[in-house]
């Protein structure tokens, strides 16, 4: 317990030390806010998440790249925890 609210403290700090690289937060995934993200709330914020960055005009030239929901649930229990997040989080900004 005690690893999860380290990790979660850390991602929460990365996220507003501006230090994201333009990464989604924990939350705007876990949309009913209990603290694990179903394979539902990762597909439905992902989606969201690519609808935005299209109507900002970004360019959608790594969508191709993102990652499947069970490339994040490394325990494979069907739910994505704060520190499984965290832990892909890193793995992308490539630390």
């Amino acid at each position: 317990m005690r690893h999860l609210l380290i990790s979660a403290l850390m991602l929460s700090g990365l996220m507003a030390a501006g230090q994201g690289l333009n990464q989604p937060t924990f939350s705007s995934y876990d949309a009913d806010s209990d603290g694990m993200i179903t394979k539902s709330e990762y597909e439905s914020g992902h989606q969201k998440r690519m609808k935005q960055k299209k109507e900002e005009g970004k360019m959608m030239k790594n969508q191709a790249n993102s990652p499947a929901f069970e490339d994040i649930d490394t325990n494979g229990d069907g739910m994505i925890s704060v520190e499984e997040f965290s832990v892909h989080q890193a793995k992308r900004r490539g630390q």
